[in-house]
């Protein structure tokens, strides 16, 4: 039996905060110290999550529904959005998947030897993972969401924060079905993916064994 199979392969954390001042308290964990020392404002605000979430020393890239890798104008165009949702008393959600690296290697998303990770796949299985909590929570048409895979500690894990501009509810707390359904579509879109990458490896290397025959 790997080890892998005794340690659940995908963890999904969830929580929620307000925009008022008193629930940032929770929000500080999450932003870069060395950027929040730099802030001459004591005010927290919704965008310095992205300053956190695409710190180099801890991610290859922040990306969204859209975009693999921002570049410095779409970036500050996430921040005005952010700003402009705690300005209008949005909820932001903010999700940690975190992933055993090796159930992902067992999965082919993963190269222990070389620490590298497909994040083209990780990138697809956060927004599969995304749209299936949006629609389920009737948020699809109103939220932006960004995202950043995180190289920082022992696990790979992704941060995604969730906010609407223009929000249409009050309420944080989010459908127990709705995360299970989350992590579903993380951990089945990996599998599938493992599987198939299988099938081929297995055809691969039966097409070698005939070449040498």
């Amino acid at each position: 039996m790997s080890v892998a199979s005794l340690t659940p392969g995908v963890v999904l954390k969830t929580k929620f905060i307000t925009a008022n001042q008193k629930a940032f308290q929770d929000y500080v964990e999450y932003v870069d110290r060395e950027e929040a020392q730099k802030e001459e404002s004591p005010e927290l605000h919704f965008s310095h999550y992205h300053d956190y979430m695409d710190n180099p020393e801890k991610t290859s890239a922040l990306f969204t529904k859209h975009a693999d890798q921002l570049n410095k104008e779409e970036k500050q165009q996430l921040k005005i959005l952010f700003e402009t949702a705690q300005k209008n008393q949005s909820i932001m959600w903010q999700d940690v998947i975190t992933f055993h690296n090796a159930w992902l290697e067992e999965n082919g998303l993963y190269d222990a030897r070389t620490h590298t990770v497909n994040e083209q796949k990780l990138m697809h299985v956060t927004r599969q993972s995304m749209e299936e909590m949006l629609k389920r929570e009737k948020l699809d048409q109103s939220a932006v969401w960004s995202a950043a895979i995180h190289y920082n500690t022992q696990n790979i894990h992704i941060h995604v924060a969730t906010v609407e501009p223009d929000p249409t509810r009050k309420r944080g707390k989010r459908k127990p079905q709705t995360l299970d359904a989350m992590k579903s579509k993380v951990v089945n879109q990996i599998i599938e993916r493992g599987d198939y990458q299988k099938e081929i490896n297995e055809l691969i290397r039966a097409r070698i064994v005939d070449r040498k025959k």
